[in-house]
Formats: structure tokens, C-alpha cells, sequence
């Protein structure tokens, strides 16, 4: 139980130096190529940014209560 404590602590630490994580569709890239192979399309679950806000984050921001 202390263990699970502890690593949920260091977790959300981790959480609140480093919010944003690499979107998992386009890998980070923030684009990938289209369908056909000759334009670039934007991502559109990251907006083409290429960062997600990772989870731990979006709980303190609800704990907190920032909104963005």
C-alpha cells in the first residue's frame, strides 16, 4: 500500500515537471502523409502540435481547478 503511494506521488511529480507527452497517432511527428503518399496531413487528435497533455496532468488540473 505505502509502495503504491509512493509511485502514484512520484508519478504525479513526473506529471507536473513534464505535462505533455508524444501524441500516439502521428507519433510525435504532429503530421503524417496523406492516404495517397503526397501531401502531409495535420494530426487530428493533437491539432498537428505532435504533444498530448498526459493523464496524470488532466487530474491535477481538475484537482487544482485550471482550466485552459
Amino acid at each position: 500500500m505505502l509502495f503504491a503511494l509512493a509511485a502514484l506521488a512520484v508519478y504525479l511529480i513526473s506529471c507536473r515537471i513534464w505535462p505533455f507527452t508524444a501524441c500516439t497517432k502521428c507519433e510525435g511527428a504532429g503530421r503524417f502523409r496523406s492516404p495517397n503518399g503526397r501531401a502531409w496531413r495535420y494530426c487530428t487528435r493533437c491539432n498537428g502540435k505532435g504533444a498530448r497533455l498526459r493523464t496524470g496532468r488532466r487530474i491535477l488540473n481538475h484537482l487544482t481547478g485550471t482550466r485552459r
